[in-house]
């Protein structure tokens, strides 16, 4: 049932806090890596984040991707982080696997300018809950 749900895609290598932006496929030796079920919506969920929304217009997909890139350059002062929290939100809840996005933490790190840990609790059409974070570049 979580397959026919949350589907198969390939699995992603996603950048770990200080290294570089871009994703890349994993594979072993022979192949291509796959990911289902409920890791499946994870990996999805958190690509979303990272992924700028607008940023796959070309690809028909002008909707895709969240808002969080807005507040480049803004004072991450308690109204942004709550506006960031806000499209953290708005991200999550527009997979149409997602049913209920339980709680959505957003904090600004003080020892490094710029960078924002973002915790979220899931809650899938499934019933399953998972947690995502990503670390994001604001500056």
């Amino acid at each position: 049932m979580t397959d026919a749900v949350f589907k198969t895609d390939l699995r992603l290598v996603l950048p770990r806090s200080g290294q570089s932006d871009a994703i890349d496929l994993a594979h072993d030796t022979d192949a291509m890596e796959s990911v289902g079920g409920i890791d499946n919506l994870a990996q999805a969920l958190t690509v979303r984040l990272l992924v700028d929304q607008g940023e796959l217009t070309d690809l028909g997909h002008p909707h895709y991707g969240s808002r969080i890139r807005e507040l480049l350059g803004a004072n991450l002062d308690r109204a942004n982080l709550e506006l960031m929290r806000r499209y953290v939100r708005q991200t999550l809840m527009s997979d149409p696997r997602v049913a209920e996005v339980v709680e959505v933490r957003v904090e600004a790190r003080h020892n490094a300018p710029g960078i924002v840990d973002v915790e979220t609790v899931v809650q899938s059409v499934s019933g399953e809950s998972m947690q995502i974070g990503v670390s994001l570049n604001v500056s």
